[in-house]
């Protein structure tokens, strides 16, 4: 079985550090999710990886960053930074594993 994600699924959202380094001031970045239903989301962020997001805010004013909470992640070391949010959401588990190991295997190739 696979996933289909319509491109009414995805959500604009904003990512919000509140008092970024202590310095009075916040940092906001707009961000694309794919919506799950309800308050929750899927969403990637480099360094993080694929995240479902309990997202704070209302509908139309979606936010994560301080205020959501993460309720599952995988972490990715960088390796599937170029692939967008809504094919990831879209992919079947086999054809995610598929994808992470070739691009494991790809990178492992290249610094031998």
């Amino acid at each position: 079985m696979k996933n289909v994600i319509k491109q009414s699924s995805l959500i604009p959202a904003e990512y919000v550090i509140y008092d970024y380094a202590g310095e009075g001031k916040d940092l906001r970045k707009d961000k694309q999710l794919v919506h799950v239903g309800g308050n929750m989301a899927v969403g990637y962020e480099e360094g993080c990886g694929i995240m479902l997001y309990e997202m704070a805010g209302d509908p139309g004013a979606w936010e994560i960053g301080d205020k959501d909470q993460v309720l599952h992640d995988i972490y990715d070391d960088g390796w599937l930074s170029d692939v967008p949010v809504e094919k990831l959401a879209s992919m079947s588990v086999l054809e995610f594993m598929l994808a992470v190991a070739e691009r494991k295997a790809q990178k492992k190739a290249v610094a031998s």
